[in-house]
């Protein structure tokens, strides 16, 4: 089949690639759309950036191609294939946290002409859900900024600080907007803090042009902090400035990939006798992580969109595949927020 290659060193070539195998319980789809996602730099960029047999694509939908005996899917229906995919028997996939299975593996080869995935997770696609759509929703492009803001507790009347705003991020600025948030918007890059703005950030933050970032998310907090923090780009420092800046009570949650974490931080969150000193206990900070999306978010998400969520907005580039020079380019060069490869 036809597909992308990483071929290391930032290089990517359109190349013949194996033809997948069906194994029992799997369905082949021929890939309609697909989308760039922020993990792919790692396998893109240098030093990261090593070759690989296919791609790391994980964002997909299409049409079924053989069902394979499949009862609930035929020939032709448009579905969405989970990111996340576990063994479909165990205590977690029955539930449909999928990414908690033991078993559990991610989706690869998504930029090319099929893929094959378990027949348990896959979605129907609606006719009223566009397939750029379907993509955001059916993997991690709208999965995961609705398990962060919607597992952080957040309400309306909060105020929130979104550290990073690429697609992940992007969408929680959407999202938690939406859900009657005050936003503020942290990013190195001003495209992206223009886009924020454009999605309803209520203030942005450059720490580039910006010396005290710290005093400056007080400032616009009354000198309390925001109810939540979310770290979404797996910056050691921003995540020790997201733990130091959240109200007391507050929570901070993580879901940039980097090498962060809280081993990092060990003296910043063991006890003090004085409370100011120990910001995880002495402030009654709750930490979560949200890596993946779960599978049983689906309906919910769809129901958001259809409610009015203006998703969509974070799509702001579709190339046909054959074009993915410029789309990779500007991708990550971070000139566009989320981005769809058709075919």
């Amino acid at each position: 089949m036809r597909g992308l290659k990483f071929l290391g060193n930032s290089k990517i070539e359109m190349s013949e690639l194996p033809d997948p195998k069906l194994g029992k319980g799997d369905i082949l789809v021929r890939v309609k759309a697909s989308a760039i996602c922020g993990s792919e730099v790692e396998t893109y960029v240098p030093p990261g950036g090593v070759p690989w047999g296919g791609n790391p694509g994980h964002e997909v939908m299409g049409l079924v191609e053989d069902p394979n005996g499949s009862t609930r899917f035929h020939k032709g229906d448009r579905v969405g294939v989970a990111t996340v995919q576990g063994c479909g028997e165990c205590f977690w996939c029955r539930q449909g946290k999928q990414d908690f299975c033991k078993k559990a593996f991610v989706l690869r080869n998504a930029h090319s002409e099929y893929v094959v995935g378990k027949e348990c997770w896959m979605q129907p696609v609606p006719d009223d859900i566009d397939d750029g759509l379907a993509v955001l929703i059916s993997g991690d492009g709208l999965g995961v900024p609705y398990g962060t803001t919607i597992r952080s507790g957040l309400t309306a009347g909060d105020t929130t600080c979104i550290f990073g705003t690429g697609p992940v991020g992007g969408a929680m600025v959407i999202m938690q907007t939406f859900l009657g948030a005050r936003v503020i918007a942290i990013d190195i890059n001003p495209l992206a803090l223009e886009r924020a703005t454009k999605w309803g950030a209520w203030k942005t933050i450059n720490p580039k042009e910006t010396k005290d970032v710290k005093g400056a998310i007080l400032e616009l907090t009354n000198g309390l902090g925001p109810d939540k923090s979310y770290e979404a780009c797996g910056n050691q420092e921003m995540f020790n400035l997201a733990m130091e800046v959240t109200i007391p009570g507050g929570t901070v949650m993580t879901v940039g990939h980097g090498t962060h974490g809280i081993d990092s931080v060990r003296e910043r969150l063991s006890f003090h006798s004085d409370p100011a000193k120990g910001e995880f206990w002495g402030r009654n900070l709750c930490v979560r992580g949200n890596l993946a999306c779960h599978f049983s978010d689906y309906t919910d998400q769809l129901a958001m969109i259809r409610n009015g969520l203006p998703i969509r907005s974070l799509i702001t580039a579709r190339y046909p595949i054959e074009q993915f020079e410029e789309a990779y380019r500007r991708f990550m060069g971070g000139q566009e927020g989320k981005v769809i490869l058709t075919q």
